[in-house]
């Protein structure tokens, strides 16, 4: 197959073959051994390995939109779990109609994450190809840029499917896609068809997906409409109109029409901003604590995992040379400036770049404060001004730091552009030079990075039983049948938003209650999902306020005891309670739990370390 008339085949094989060594490098230890090692075990990360392999352990028979192994006995649907829920849907039913899959149920997760690099290089390739003449480049960075944009942070963090960096190139693909399809009069309709297919599953993956491209989509059209006056291209009209919001309304039909606890969720959430949420403008130029490479300024201080958005020692040493050639080669510089501004590529690139940016002024909120505690500046250019003084729905989307990715990708992007278009038409033999020194600072940021994805991945404590020794101990001669649900204590119930409604958990706490649900496959009666009804949460929470259990509560649970997982070192002060309880009601429950196996009198079943587990018969 010859390489001139394949190109495109054999450019995107050679870059996911360099990719294959590269995730191998960074995950061959958790791909090569099932079952032994995980990418986050706390927090988030433990709490959503929990919901996609309880979701897959639970009987078909609940329904395949069902999630009932937190919140018992209410359960919920699966859109707020967190689990990825299109993917989670789709291998529920491999697994119960062609092979049980769900003892593999993390592998296959895992295998799924790491699969979206590799997507990710695909489209890279196929974009760059269409961007750049040097073949290059174009395989160079379809490697290396999928694992220096923001997202893939998401995979140690815990956010384990917002890492999918394909969704934003699939929209930045589509978008130049039809910016020169336009341009050369061809048909723009399968490319709207294809985006809106993609943007539809994606918005099943993570809902978030949605508004950060929708944002990044519609500032794209506006700005291109808008600066070639061709607001009366229907076909452009209607494209935007289809991208930006068909994805949108689809999502949300379905939910609505699944979900039978719409009506009990809170609808109007409040709009309020945290800072720990918002954008900071610093992260733009802030190495990752594990890269060694550093820009000429940066930050003292960290930046809150949200806020990471650097744009990488390439990109923005890239453009410190284009600084300096624009100073003292001011003659040459105007030369390819001039030209490449009368190039396609640069037109896209433009408007991309502007649209991203808009994105970031998104990103860092309403107002923003300059010297925190004395100004502050109020940030009218960013939509959610507007936004959330029309409705307080906007609130679910609150963390605002997430709109800055298309940013990284549009300035990477770009530079690329130019240093291509300046390679390609330049006469000076130093450029040379100088490409290869900015390619290297890309390949040093690779480098570490795929070093610390290699450092940080995590013995599995989730469902390898050998890391559990005192789970294992506690349910040796314990019968699981003979209980219906796990009731953990020190209580959490996280999710509901809703005033003295919220009671944080200890992380420690938390996975030994999921390691106990997996385990003898019993629902917890606590619960860490999102947008839980608050009458359910009350309900719940009268088992501790309350004489007796509230009637909705009561009448929902069946005859069977309840298994009550108790960890006493928070009580008896072994262990420290590290969750900041401010709100006095979630205090409340946290020492209302110390009273209820004296309450209750509950009978002892067995004892580990410091957790104990009772039998709660129900009056």
């Amino acid at each position: 197959m010859p390489f001139r008339q394949n190109k495109a085949f054999w450019l995107v094989t050679i870059a996911m073959l360099l990719q294959v060594g590269l995730v191998l490098r960074a995950f061959g230890p958790l791909l090569l051994h099932p079952g032994q090692y995980m990418l986050s075990a706390a927090y988030d990360g433990a709490k959503n390995a929990f919901t996609f392999q309880a979701y897959l352990q639970q009987p078909f028979a609940r329904g395949l939109w069902w999630f009932g192994d937190m919140n018992y006995p209410f359960g919920d649907y699966i859109f707020y779990t967190d689990n990825t829920p299109i993917l989670a849907v789709f291998l529920k039913l491999f697994s119960h109609h062609i092979h049980d899959i769900s003892a593999y149920a993390l592998d296959i997760y895992h295998c799924i994450l790491i699969g979206g690099i590799f997507l990710s290089t695909a489209l890279l390739c196929v974009l760059l190809r269409r961007i750049l003449h040097s073949a290059v480049l174009v395989v160079v960075f379809s490697v290396m840029l999928p694992w220096l944009n923001p997202q893939t942070e998401r995979l140690l963090i815990g956010h384990f499917n917002l890492s999918f960096s394909w969704v934003l190139l699939l929209a930045i693909w589509g978008l130049w896609q039809l910016y020169e399809r336009e341009h050369e009069g061809r048909p723009i309709a399968g490319v709207v068809a294809v985006v809106t297919t993609g943007l539809t599953v994606a918005a099943f993956i993570h809902l978030y997906y949605l508004p950060i491209v929708g944002l990044c989509i519609g500032a794209f059209f506006v700005l291109w409409l808008a600066s070639q006056k061709i607001w009366y291209r229907w076909r452009l009209l209607v494209a935007g109109a289809v991208l930006t919001l068909v994805p949108l309304l689809i999502s949300f039909t379905v939910v609505r029409l699944i979900d039978g606890y719409y009506t009990l969720r809170r609808a109007d959430m409040g709009f309020y901003e945290v800072p720990s949420l918002m954008f900071q403008f610093s992260a733009l130029f802030k190495p990752y604590s594990y890269e060694k490479t550093h820009f000429i300024i940066e930050p003292v201080q960290p930046v809150a995992y949200e806020s990471y958005g650097y744009l990488g020692a390439f990109a923005l040493m890239s453009l410190v040379v284009a600084l300096v050639v624009a100073c003292f080669k001011r003659k040459a510089w105007l030369t390819v400036w001039q030209a490449w501004k009368q190039t396609v590529v640069f037109r896209f690139v433009l408007l991309l770049s502007i649209a991203g940016f808009l994105g970031v002024l998104a990103a860092v909120g309403t107002n923003y404060q300059i010297v925190p505690g004395q100004f502050v500046v109020y940030n009218y250019l960013s939509v959610f001004f507007y936004l959330s003084k029309i409705t307080h729905m906007v609130a679910h989307f609150r963390a605002f730091a997430r709109f800055n990715w298309p940013f990284f990708w549009a300035v990477n992007l770009g530079v690329l552009a130019g240093l291509d278009y300046w390679l390609r038409t330049s006469q000076q033999r130093w450029r040379w030079l100088l490409a290869v020194g900015l390619v290297v600072l890309a390949y040093i940021d690779t480098r570490d990075t795929l070093k610390h994805y290699r450092k940080s991945l995590v013995p599995n404590i989730l469902t390898s039983a050998k890391n559990q020794p005192i789970v294992s101990e506690l349910i040796a001669k314990l019968d699981p049948t003979v209980y219906q649900a796990i009731l953990p204590i020190p209580y959490f119930h996280v999710g509901s938003e809703a005033p003295g409604l919220v009671i944080e958990d200890d992380d420690r706490q938390a996975i030994q209650a999921f390691q106990l649900s997996l385990r003898t496959h019993l629902p917890l009666l606590a619960s860490k999902m999102s947008r839980t009804p608050p009458a359910q949460v009350r309900a719940l929470l009268s088992m501790f306020r309350a004489n007796r259990v509230a009637p909705a509560l009561r009448a929902k649970l069946s005859r069977k005891p309840i298994l009550v997982m108790v960890d006493q070192g928070f009580y008896n002060g072994s262990k420290r309670w590290v969750t900041t309880q401010q709100d006095p009601a979630a205090q409340g429950i946290f020492k209302a739990g110390a009273r209820f196996i004296r309450e209750k009198h509950l009978k002892l079943l067995a004892q580990a370390g410091t957790l104990q587990l009772y039998r709660w018969d129900l009056d």
